[in-house]
């Protein structure tokens, strides 16, 4: 007697299921990066910068000037993961805030950290409200606070020298919280817009300032050159985070010149600007 025909399954069904395996063994299966990523993000005339570590904790810089940084965030986040861990308000100038707001939104933050400085510019006031409304915790920072990541990974806060709480400042720029992330031997320090004036008081602390990567301060501008200061950092590369033909004309041609002899990336020519750490150096990956 003959026995019962089987039909063989569609080819198609079987090749969509086997790249669903393929994808889902890639995301969930692969190793752990063994590197910590430092990517200055391309938002225009703005600050953002995302750092993940080798245990995937993510930790954001400003946000940029819109909500274009989280299209950014996607590219450089895994598609599965939902949460930030840390967003560092460097001040309130809506070139850096306004972006966190589109940010808090869609991902579940762990605790922003800021100074606590008083604005009332609009975007502030929206993005305070925003993580009122999702209960994020609030950290008010100050030089001598830090983060450890684990594995010898760490962020520092340099300045301002004291909480700012509820204090006004004729020039919000030099409010700015200055952070230095470290790993062994690899080290980058992000400014803000700390302009030449806050950049001496930060001297005069004498915090450890020698990186090897500097995000220049206020995208260039000429009232952030300050050569004592730079000297001070002795850094490898230099990134300007930066808008294409912005009308402030920025990065100033003084900025440029103090960075002659430095490796420079800039977002409006280059786009976003990736660095690997390791505990025993810095790599550029364009």
């Amino acid at each position: 007697m003959e026995g019962k025909k089987h039909n063989l399954a569609n080819p198609m069904l079987l090749a969509i299921c086997a790249i669903i395996l393929v994808t889902i063994g890639y995301y969930f299966l692969q190793p752990p990066q063994k590197t910590l990523q430092l990517t200055f993000l391309d938002v225009g005339q703005g600050d953002a910068a995302l750092a993940v570590t080798p245990r995937g904790q993510d930790i954001l810089i400003d946000g940029g000037p819109n909500d274009s940084v989280v299209a950014k965030l996607d590219k450089n986040i895994s598609f599965y993961s939902h949460k930030i861990d840390a967003i560092i308000l460097t001040h309130p100038h809506a070139d850096h805030v306004a972006g966190l707001v589109a940010v808090a939104k869609k991902y579940q933050i762990g605790k922003v950290y800021m100074s606590g400085v008083t604005h009332t510019a609009p975007e502030y006031i929206a993005f305070l409200e925003e993580i009122k409304s999702h209960n994020i915790p609030v950290q008010l920072v100050k030089a001598g606070d830090k983060l450890d990541f684990g594995d010898g990974i760490r962020l520092d806060f340099l300045f301002p020298l004291t909480v700012m709480k509820d204090q006004t400042m004729d020039n919000l720029n030099n409010s700015s919280v200055v952070t230095r992330l470290s790993w062994g031997k690899s080290s980058a320090l992000m400014m803000g817009d700390l302009e030449s004036e806050g950049q001496d008081a930060l001297l005069v602390s004498k915090p450890n300032l020698k990186s090897d990567i500097l995000k220049f301060s206020h995208h260039g501008s000429k009232d952030s050159v300050n050569q004592k200061f730079l000297d001070a950092v002795s850094p490898k590369y230099a990134v300007i985070s930066v808008g294409k033909d912005n009308m402030f004309g920025h990065p100033s041609k003084e900025a440029l010149d103090i960075l002659k002899g430095l490796i420079v990336y800039r977002t409006d020519y280059d786009g976003d600007v990736r660095f690997e750490l390791t505990e025993s150096g810095v790599v550029a990956k364009m």
